[in-house]
């Protein structure tokens, strides 16, 4: 059953603009078909669609659908190499069930995510949107805006830092150690890699160093591999 983003009042749903669009005219909805509508912000629901036209859409809804959420709450802090390599990292990390992305700022860092924000952020929150809908998902991340490593890291958060040169500790190793918290964020760096420096900070606020495997990982896979892991 197809699912579309909505308005959801105590009783009925409401669809518009683009989204209406592509029911009525792409999905080639009727009335009395029925959908599943989320919101983004809690559970999906099965609804009856009682009014359609081309850029509306009111429904009743009829039953709400079992919340599935994954066993840990992941932040991803993540220092982007690019546009598109950020993007994929939205779109794969919110099919996984990332719970929210923060572009940040390190000593490496080649893509400033902060630049145009306002703008971008429209586009990206249209990215997780459509991953939420293709893997049918109820939870809309949330995207911050971009921050300093050295800022985030302060954070009281349990936290995992992805680092090469850590051989032995894995990922399943530092959650046993942080007790499996139902709150976790990771830490990937780019593609020069985490400073000395900022191991060394990071390890001063007790974030976990560990490995994600043998090889050497593009910046975008790394987050990708840890989500994976993770949850």
């Amino acid at each position: 059953m197809s699912q579309y983003f909505a308005d959801i009042k105590e009783t009925e749903f409401f669809i518009t603009d683009d989204e209406a669009r592509h029911l009525a005219v792409v999905a080639r909805h009727k009335e009395g078909d029925e959908i599943t509508v989320f919101n983004g912000k809690g559970p999906q629901f099965t609804g009856k669609i009682e009014r359609i036209q081309k850029n509306f859409v009111r429904g009743r809804l009829l039953k709400k659908v079992p919340l599935r959420l994954p066993p840990v709450e992941l932040e991803l802090y993540f220092a982007p190499n690019s546009r598109t390599g950020l993007e994929e990292v939205l779109d794969k990390g919110t099919q996984l069930g990332v719970a929210a992305f923060c572009p940040i700022t390190t000593a490496r860092t080649e893509y400033q995510a902060a630049r145009k924000w306002q703008e971008k952020c429209a586009r990206w929150q249209q990215i997780m949107l459509s991953a939420c809908k293709q893997c049918d998902t109820p939870r809309l991340p949330e995207i911050h805006e971009p921050v300093s490593f050295l800022t985030a890291v302060q954070d009281k958060i349990s936290s995992l830092i992805t680092y090469e040169a850590e051989e032995s500790h894995t990922v399943a190793w530092g959650l046993e150690k942080l007790l499996s918290p139902k709150r976790l964020r990771v830490y990937v760096g780019p593609a020069g890699g985490w400073t000395d420096e900022e191991i060394v900070i990071a390890a001063q606020y007790g974030v976990l160093p560990v490995t994600l495997g043998v090889n050497i990982l593009r910046a975008e896979t790394a987050c990708i591999a840890a989500a994976a892991k993770i949850l």
